[in-house]
């Protein structure tokens, strides 16, 4: 029989910590600079906005088609990052589960803490508008969450760290419980981390059920469509 394939897959859960790290890292720099520069230590105000809220994740893309690209085969092969047209409908019913099991969620964390689980970017959005209504950067922060949000948390959660717990030989379900739980204590909201953690299993199944993240990725563009819109809709 022919030798069996050579794994020349050189990235993992080191490689996963880190493009963490690094989003970390940049996002702390931005604020220092954020901040300083505005003169306001509670409030991002202006091209700060969309600044804070895009350059990080930005950076945190470069890394992970960096790893993909010098320590595998790329990012379509290794972490999923493939699109289909069914991809859109698949996503359409992640996000419908995702919104139901999240608001079940929301509304327990509601009833028991006496506070609605609320996203901190639409908290730093209303505060940057500070009772002015919509702004251009507002609505470009919105553009962000929509579009490039969701494609870096999809690739770096349900593509580069799934793919790295598979390599170890997790199961699929071990893999959506543990991308799932990191998705939630990545955003650093105790409150809303039970919603984040539904939201993540709903976006887990995208990839169980198609094998791939582009399902993910639409689905998560979905539920970021909802509170963007939700949060001009206030604004305005």
């Amino acid at each position: 029989p022919p030798p069996p394939p050579v794994d020349d897959r050189q990235w993992g859960l080191g490689d996963a910590f880190l493009t963490l790290a690094v989003f970390f890292l940049v996002s702390l720099v931005v604020g220092i600079f954020a901040f300083g520069l505005s003169g306001d230590d509670e409030v991002l105000k202006g091209a700060w906005l969309p600044i804070a809220v895009g350059l990080p994740p930005a950076i945190q893309l470069g890394h992970v088609l960096w790893i993909g690209r010098t320590k595998g085969r790329g990012v379509a092969q290794d972490f999923g990052f493939r699109f289909r047209p069914s991809d859109l409908a698949v996503g359409a019913g992640v996000f419908v589960a995702g919104v139901i099991a999240a608001g079940a969620i929301g509304s327990i964390i509601f009833e028991v803490f006496d506070q609605e689980p609320s996203a901190s970017v639409a908290e730093m959005a209303e505060d940057s508008a500070g009772g002015s209504g919509i702004t251009v950067w507002i609505v470009l922060l919105a553009i962000l969450a929509v579009t490039l949000v969701p494609v870096v948390e999809e690739l770096v959660f349900r593509g580069l760290w799934w793919s790295a717990l598979a390599k170890k030989g997790m199961s699929e379900g071990a893999c959506l419980v543990i991308t799932s739980a990191t998705f939630a204590l990545f955003h650093f909201e105790p409150l809303r981390s039970p919603v984040l953690f539904v939201l993540g299993m709903a976006l887990g199944f995208g990839r169980i059920r198609t094998g791939r993240i582009g399902a993910s990725i639409a689905g998560h563009a979905y539920i970021n469509a909802l509170g963007m819109t939700a949060l001009l809709v206030d604004l305005a």
